[in-house]
């Protein structure tokens, strides 16, 4: 009897404990979600001001033949003047006509050959060491993928942000609506309530964001005296680890939109989402200890919001865990082997995801179109977890893979 009672309250324990950890990540994000509802999209930083920064929008771009005019062509349509901002591709050990196209479609073209260094994140630092070296250097930079497409504001949004006093700037990150697809929907509600109700509702809390890596902007200053140094398969993440740690927090600007492509097929997406989370594990490794020990020791207590947000796993992965939980715990205490308080974390934890969906959605003024979509949530979530080897997997190395684009063959 002794034995059955200690392998009972093992049992709940176990469960209240796992069930209270995913509570505290799932109500997180239902706080962001409650906070992004006060968030307004910043009207006070119109599209039209006296304009005095110049900068250089740094395009990398690796084999974008297909997709580099379309986006020179939303850079040059932006409403900020044309004679403070300068496009720039860094045709990245291309073998196509990335460079040429770029050139007519008027922009300047920097190449870079070197096979042995690929990688967003070297391509960066490369460029921008020669444009701070210019003799003239830009205020700021401003990062745009080249497969993406950047709405006419943009640009005018991230520089009123950067000239209201903030060293980096992020824009939004939506999905670029794909007609051929019908799954995009769910992508793009995954998209809209990380890089909009997230970073809106930390905006709100007066908390920073993570750099996304595409519509950002850093400053001159910002960028000499803490040089691009992150070369991972999530270098954005990687470098707003590093500013946070240096006591920078980038700021994130409601309304400066840039929309890029999602991955064209099942598996291309598959390995794209493995890149993106197994990085995000991989640094979640290599930065909470450095975190934590900042807060512990240093009692930086700043920095408990970038432990909650770092240590937070993806949406989906949150909540198929806490689906499972609650089934798991539900039946257990049907059968009698634990006590009910085992099963509130886990009830707390599914709805406060649930919470954060259908709030983040609203606070997010999402289309009718995204909420049907979530239909397909329960599908997407078991995705999820079989994903969940892949993902551990591509934490464990650093290749950097580039992403198929929608149209290109498999």
């Amino acid at each position: 009897m002794l034995a059955v009672a200690g392998w009972r309250t093992l049992l709940s324990g176990g469960l209240g404990a796992t069930g209270l950890i995913c509570a505290v990540a799932a109500a997180y994000l239902a706080t962001l979600a409650v906070s992004a509802l006060f968030s307004r999209r910043n009207e006070s930083h119109a599209p039209t001001f006296e304009a005095r920064s110049t900068v250089v929008v740094l395009v990398p771009a690796y084999n974008e033949a297909g997709l580099i005019e379309r986006c020179i062509a939303s850079l040059r349509a932006q409403s900020y003047p044309q004679d403070r901002y300068e496009i720039v591709v860094v045709a990245d050990n291309c073998t196509d006509d990335t460079a040429v196209l770029a050139e007519r479609a008027g922009a300047a073209v920097m190449r870079r050959d070197e096979p042995d260094a690929r990688g967003k994140g070297r391509a960066l630092r490369w460029a921008m060491d020669q444009l701070l070296a210019r003799d003239t250097p830009p205020d700021a930079i401003a990062v745009v993928d080249a497969d993406s497409v950047a709405e006419p504001t943009m640009l005018a949004k991230l520089v009123r942000c950067f000239e209201d006093g903030a060293d980096a700037v992020q824009g939004e990150y939506l999905v670029l609506p794909d007609p051929a697809s019908a799954r995009d929907d769910l992508r793009a509600a995954a998209f809209l309530l990380f890089h909009r109700v997230r970073f809106a509702g930390r905006l709100t809390l007066r908390l920073p964001c993570s750099l996304v890596g595409n519509g950002m902007l850093l400053s001159r200053r910002l960028l000499q005296e803490h040089p691009w140094g992150a070369f991972s398969k999530t270098e954005d993440l990687e470098y707003s680890i590093a500013l946070r740690l240096a006591g920078v927090g980038p700021v994130f600007a409601r309304g400066a939109i840039v929309r890029g492509p999602i991955a064209a097929s099942g598996p291309a997406a598959q390995a794209q989402r493995a890149r993106w989370e197994g990085g995000r594990l991989q640094l979640a490794r290599t930065e909470l200890p450095r975190l934590v020990h900042e807060i512990v020791v240093r009692r930086r207590w700043s920095m408990l919001d970038a432990v909650l947000d770092l240590a937070t796993p993806p949406l989906g992965l949150l909540g198929a865990v806490a689906l499972a939980g609650t089934i798991l715990s539900g039946a257990a205490w049907l059968l009698g082997f634990v006590p009910a308080w085992s099963l509130g974390p886990w009830l707390g934890s599914l709805g406060a995801t649930a919470g954060f969906v259908l709030i983040g959605l609203r606070a997010a003024d999402a289309p009718r179109s995204l909420y049907r979509a979530l239909l397909g949530a329960p599908a997407f979530a078991l995705r999820k977890v079989l994903g969940t080897v892949a993902i551990v997997r591509a934490s464990t190395h650093d290749v950097w893979i580039r992403t198929e684009r929608p149209g290109e063959s498999v």
